[in-house]
């Protein structure tokens, strides 16, 4: 089914990229060739391989989203949530990919425009979150939020995450926020450290655009993608966050089910 992979290692890591070496050999016995730039991937590849750790996958992600070409990671990180096949099955499960055998999902990403007097100023893509922060400084951030253009409430908090259902499990989870199942069509409003007892998390369709007004960030502020990339946020700058057009179609081992990988990484049911 897949006559051309693209494999993406994970920087300067030399476990990686001796896999690689491994799974190029492995694929060329198998018939498949494997291609290894940006380029090549998006010109050539069907499938992509990533070798490395959540981190990574969300990086391939953001950077092939539009090119419709499946993913499948291959975990070499610590959790796993994303690039979930161990490297100890990964020929065994590769060898099932490749004749058909898999299970095939769509995740959401979002797409952040940063604006100013009603010009674009940048766009970024997140697969997990759209973080608000502030920077080293003890000041809060002031914002206002808005839900297709109608007023939700003004906030003064350490920031906000805009979160993905695959992001609920990041640093949304950590700040309070509920686990979305990745099926489910929706974008997540998490407080961090709000200054005050009534904020709770929000869920709202995912068609929804979400605006953050800041109001009040003298000490500077910050938002984040998928913390992996980041640029200064000052007031009078709104940012606007929808679902990005595309999605991106993970693949999983013919036998995955979403909640044990839930149950596993969060150690639910584990007695001490």
């Amino acid at each position: 089914m897949f006559n051309t992979i693209g494999i993406i290692t994970k920087p300067n890591d030399s476990v990686s990229e001796d896999t690689a070496i491994e799974l190029r050999e492995f694929l060329s016995i198998q018939g498949v060739g494997a291609v290894f730039d940006d380029k090549s991937i998006a010109q050539q590849a069907d499938l992509i391989i990533v070798l490395g750790g959540d981190g990574s996958l969300l990086n391939t992600a953001r950077s092939f989203v539009d090119n419709n070409i499946p993913i499948l990671g291959i975990n070499l990180g610590r959790l796993g949530f994303l690039a979930d096949v161990p490297l100890t099955g990964m020929f065994d499960i590769v060898s099932e990919v490749l004749n058909g055998e898999y299970t095939k999902e769509e995740r959401c990403l979002l797409s952040c425009q940063i604006e100013q007097n009603n010009e674009a100023l940048d766009n970024f893509l997140a697969l997990n979150d759209v973080v608000i922060h502030r920077k080293e400084h003890l000041k809060m951030v002031e914002f206002d939020v808005y839900i297709d253009d109608k007023f939700v409430n003004n906030q003064r908090a350490d920031g906000l995450i805009i979160t993905t259902p695959t992001g609920s499990t990041a640093y949304a989870l950590s700040s309070g926020g509920p686990i979305m199942h990745p099926g489910v069509n929706a974008i997540g409003l998490v407080s961090i450290c709000p200054h005050t007892m009534s904020h709770r998390p929000l869920l709202v369709p995912g068609d929804s655009e979400v605006v953050i007004q800041v109001k009040d960030s003298d000490d500077g502020a910050i938002v984040s993608f998928d913390g992996q990339t980041s640029v200064a946020i000052k007031a009078g700058q709104n940012i606007h966050v929808r679902q990005h057009s595309s999605f991106i179609h993970l693949l999983h081992p013919k036998d995955y089910d979403y909640f044990e990988i839930i149950r596993s990484k969060l150690h639910w049911g584990r007695k001490f």
